[in-house]
């Protein structure tokens, strides 16, 4: 764990040398992705509120004119018996019609605005998939550029320092090995098997060894007679 740790920091810092000898674009852009995406959330927000808030206008709109046809109904009826009466519901009837004459005003105004910020909505959302894959292709071809630069740097070479890392690691497990003999055999059948035939092994060689070292008969004169 020790030396993956290593390897970690290693390759990090690698990185963070490169890095500081860029802007960190990759960054950058996503903070500014990061506000269009608050002001995205802000707006529907609103867009929603809007939406409730039209709702509210509708309904007493609704209202409005079913008050202002009651009280014309009740004009004509209340006419011919009580003259002053009628002129009440009529000027009751006005005020609704001039109520329902603000109130439409302030529904389109309230719809215009709603139909503004979806459009805007839609364009944010589009742009928003567009910037998010840009974000990926130029992030993916930037750290490319800096393991490109990493490798050609030398010692600073992170796939060189990585096999290190993975050699001391390697030659440590070697060693802690070494430090452990071989097992006893436990089995004395096979220990006798390997024994006469170690001393046979030996006879052999032995037997070699005198063969070499046995001086050989003189050869006669050639010009000795018998």
């Amino acid at each position: 764990m020790n030396s993956l740790k290593r390897l970690f920091i290693s390759l990090k810092s690698q990185v963070d040398v490169i890095v500081d000898d860029f802007e960190n674009h990759e960054a950058v852009a996503g903070v500014a992705i990061k506000e269009l995406e608050e002001w995205r959330g802000k707006t529907r927000i609103h867009q929603h509120r809007l939406q409730t808030l039209i709702g509210q206008f509708e309904a007493s709109l609704t209202e409005l004119h079913k008050e202002a046809d009651t009280w014309a109904a009740r004009a004509v009826k209340t006419k011919e018996t009580d003259q002053p009466k009628a002129l009440e519901c009529v000027k009751r009837m006005v005020s609704a019609q001039q109520q329902i004459k603000t109130l439409e005003t302030q529904l389109q105004n309230a719809q215009s605005q709603h139909a503004q910020l979806a459009a805007d909505l839609n364009t944010v959302q589009t742009r928003l998939q567009t910037l998010n894959t840009q974000k990926a292709v130029f992030a993916a071809r930037q750290n490319r550029l800096h393991l490109q630069t990493a490798l050609k740097s030398g010692d600073s070479n992170p796939l060189a320092e990585a096999q290190k890392v993975f050699n001391r690691w390697e030659e440590a497990i070697t060693g802690a090995e070494c430090g452990y003999p071989e097992p006893i055999s436990q089995d004395p059948f096979a220990d006798a098997f390997a024994q006469a035939e170690e001393t046979l092994e030996l006879n052999r060689i032995l037997a070699a060894l005198a063969a070499q070292t046995t001086p050989s008969a003189p050869k006669a004169d050639a010009g000795q007679e018998h």
